[in-house]
């Protein structure tokens, strides 16, 4: 990691650099445009620290050319002066973030940290995508655990598995990868149980022969038959009407079958998943669901969490769908400014990860080409009213049994995410709006990690 310091102070500059040299990190400091233009003929940076007011120009003219030719180098600019006009010109040429002058070598730190896991996530999105589908992303002890537990289970053959988690989490995905992972040599076989009428059902799984019924003039052979020395995903397996659901316990117990109008005996072998959103439990509780089939569809349970309780999987997520629909739509967006991602770390995502990639593909596609950056004029504006009503509730929610300090620090970072959505990024606004200096808006921000 290359950072450099474009700045003619030449005690901030080299600061910062010892700074970020104790932290590991290769950097150099520079004095004017002339020699920073000199180094990017020779060398590529990942991060560059970029004074406004330099000896030979202002470093906001030269951000277009550093990007044109290194597309993937985030630029922080430095400044005295706040200048709102100057900080909006500067976003809107690329700039990764600003820091006004003087500021703390902690926001620093941060800001390389943060810019590091954004280069960070753009490389492993990339690295994804080259690497093909059924693929569960996030590196959240939560994901890293389930991705463990497939692969465990993969190794196996005739298993039954139930996927557990809100709609929209990746249940699907999940199957798809345990049936990747397992080589089988039949086909992955998907059947939802609530989107098939009651009639239906029991002949799309078990299939049936010529004269079974009116109307069946051949024979036709079901899903179960299909994917035979493959993989069965029985999706909203809680849905499956009671009268199938015996049948289905049957097939479980012998791994054989027969179609209707038929008197003989099929047998297979295949992995069966199925996947559910509903309160299962309940469900048996109500004797909506079968408790025996409960029980033999859920020998190896894995539960998916829901997108906001996995913590920087949402940005991980968020890189690697940029990254899919930027290729296929031909878009040259690359990365989010910083109060897109702290709308997304804070947002609720009702529908999870389905959500998420939805969103992303639409604001690509209203996007303009010429910028490269998603900002939070790009975002739908509903998406601040459902962040607004799950703010209120969450807040309402989670105050018994919790400390004052915990409490008043948390509904003071979600008023300060909340008001920055609704200012579109803008500091001065949103600290007026909070009734606070822009002074002590940044600090905040610091102390809360949005800085």
């Amino acid at each position: 990691m290359n950072i450099w310091i474009v700045d003619d102070e030449v005690n901030l500059a080299n600061g910062l650099k010892r700074a970020f040299e104790k932290g590991g990190y290769s950097a150099k400091a520079v004095k004017t445009i002339s020699e920073l233009q000199q180094l990017l003929g020779v060398e590529i940076p990942s991060l560059i620290f970029l004074d406004q007011r330099l000896p030979d120009g202002n470093g906001i003219d030269i951000l277009p050319a550093i990007l044109k030719q290194y597309p993937r180098c985030k630029v922080i600019l430095m400044t005295a002066f706040g200048d709102s006009r100057l900080v909006v010109r500067a976003i809107q040429e690329g700039a990764y973030n600003y820091l006004d002058k003087p500021f703390p070598l902690d926001a620093a730190k941060n800001m390389v940290e943060r810019a590091i896991e954004s280069i960070r996530f753009r490389n492993q999105a990339e690295f994804l995508l080259s690497e093909g589908p059924n693929r569960l992303l996030g590196s959240s002890n939560a994901m890293e655990k389930i991705r463990d537990n497939i692969m465990k289970i993969a190794q196996h053959q005739n298993i039954t598995v139930l996927l557990r988690g809100e709609s929209g989490t990746g249940k699907e995905v999940a199957a798809r990868m345990i049936h990747h992972a397992s080589g089988c040599k039949g086909d992955f076989v998907a059947l939802n149980c609530s989107a098939i009428p009651e009639s239906l059902l029991e002949s799309e799984l078990f299939g049936y022969n010529k004269g079974a019924y009116t109307g069946a003039e051949t024979d036709k052979q079901g899903l179960i038959e299909i994917a035979d020395k493959g993989t069965l995903f029985l999706d909203e397996i809680g849905d499956m009407p009671l009268s199938l659901q015996s049948k289905l316990f049957r097939f479980l117990d012998q791994r054989s079958f027969r179609p209707l109008g038929s008197t003989k005996e099929k047998n297979v072998s295949l992995n069966l998943i199925c996947a559910t959103c509903l309160d299962i439990e309940k469900q048996v509780g109500e004797e909506k669901f079968r408790k025996d089939l409960f029980f033999r569809i859920s020998v190896i349970p894995i539960t998916i969490p829901p997108l906001r309780q996995r913590d920087k999987d949402v940005l991980e997520l968020a890189s690697f769908y940029l990254a899919e629909f930027s290729k296929r739509l031909g878009k040259s967006a690359t990365s989010f400014t910083e109060d897109v991602k702290d709308v997304f770390m804070t947002y609720w995502w009702p529908g999870n990860v389905r959500e998420l990639r939805n969103l992303i593909e639409r604001i690509l596609i209203l996007k303009d080409n010429s910028d490269n950056m998603v900002r939070l004029a790009d975002l739908p504006a509903e998406m601040f009213e459902i962040q607004q009503q799950t703010i209120v509730g969450h807040t309402a929610g989670h105050l018994e049994g919790e400390s004052l300090s915990h409490t008043m620090d948390r509904i003071e970072r979600e008023m300060i995410v909340s008001a920055l959505a609704r200012c579109m990024g803008s500091r001065t606004q949103t600290a007026a709006e909070l009734g606070i200096s822009r002074f002590s808006l940044l600090r905040r921000m610091q102390r809360h990690g949005l800085e």
